[in-house]
């Protein structure tokens, strides 16, 4: 029998990325899986897509999809899946936003219920992108191997992906959010508007 319960997805995360910060920060890095994983049943998922949420970081730290599917089953490892690279990206050396492309590809031909996670996932760092550049500034895309610019491109085009696919009543609440944040990235990286401004 599979183990369904979060706790045991959330004890999982945590000893693997218990020593770990979230991108060159003092934040712990479980704060992003555990922010994700809320906005997952926020927005209208059920517990097997929170899993997913609390796991997907894992595929990152050698904890191969096929070990999850034995502790939690084959679907939630598939929503896990979902955040792998495609093989071509994980076999080559690629530029950001060429490797970006692909997975974007990718996305395009997901599940709805793969697609929820996905969404939430990129809204947290999305929003916790938005607050950063208020708070930092320039300072902020530091952290990135791109300019801002191609930053903002890709969660535009994501956005684009998800708006047409993503349907019931409350993901259609987690798009209209997700388009709220890109609208506030897009005026800093195209439009030059500084963050720290409050209207």
């Amino acid at each position: 029998m599979k183990n369904h319960s979060l706790a045991a997805a959330l004890e999982w995360a945590e000893k693997v990325h218990s020593t770990q910060k979230w991108k060159n920060t003092s934040l712990p890095f479980l704060h992003h899986p555990l922010a994700v994983a809320a906005l997952v049943l926020f927005y209208g998922g059920d517990f097997q897509q929170a899993q997913a949420a609390l796991l997907h970081d894992l595929i990152g730290e050698g904890v191969s999809c096929d070990e999850i599917a034995k502790q939690f089953g084959e679907e939630t490892a598939d929503l896990v899946r979902a955040f792998e690279d495609p093989p071509e990206v994980s076999v080559g050396k690629w530029e950001w936003s060429e490797a970006k492309k692909a997975y974007l590809k990718k996305v395009e031909s997901l599940s709805e219920r793969s697609l929820l996670v996905i969404a939430c996932e990129e809204l947290h760092e999305l929003t916790t992108l938005n607050l950063d550049l208020k708070s930092l500034g320039k300072d902020v895309w530091k952290r990135y191997p791109v300019p801002g610019r191609d930053v903002g491109w890709y969660f535009r085009t994501l956005l684009n992906i998800l708006y047409p696919k993503l349907n019931e009543v409350r993901s259609k609440a987690l798009v209209s959010e997700f388009a709220t944040q890109t609208k506030l990235l897009s005026n800093v990286v195209f439009e030059g508007m500084d963050p720290s401004v409050r209207n």
